[in-house]
């Protein structure tokens, strides 16, 4: 890869993470977030987790083509762990909204699932090369 196309590729691999927690950031401060009572809660934060979770682990691999190794896993499940503790910090401070344990319990068990699903879809597709 050139130098000019390391910032691309950066750009290309960060991009959707910084989105996705900015987005996340977002539907956090509002006070009612719309089609949000459609959804059990835990559905929504797992979902919602899950994608990051996989977001992550894309972006600390430097995208998907390779096998992404347990510790990147597990350092992507705990960002999510973290970013989920953090937003939920957040929302004690909007109005109508509150902080709860059981949301991050419910973010860490659908990123876990992400990721999870990460692992055992590379293992199934990847080839390895053989010796």
């Amino acid at each position: 890869m050139t130098l000019r196309g390391r910032p691309r590729h950066f750009l290309s691999i960060w991009a959707p993470v910084v989105v996705y927690i900015v987005a996340i950031f977002y539907f956090s401060s509002l006070s009612q977030i719309p089609l949000a009572s459609n959804y059990p809660d835990y559905v929504e934060h797992g979902l919602e987790y899950l994608g990051l979770a996989v977001l992550l682990a894309r972006a600390l691999n430097q995208g998907l083509r390779r096998i992404v190794p347990i510790r990147l896993l597990l350092l992507a499940w705990g960002l999510c762990i973290l970013y989920g503790a953090s937003d939920e910090l957040h929302q004690k401070f909007v109005p109508d909204r509150f902080a709860d344990v059981t949301d991050v319990l419910s973010d860490s068990v659908g990123a876990g699932i992400g990721l999870l699903a990460v692992h055992l879809a590379q293992r199934l597709l990847i080839r390895r090369p053989t010796s």
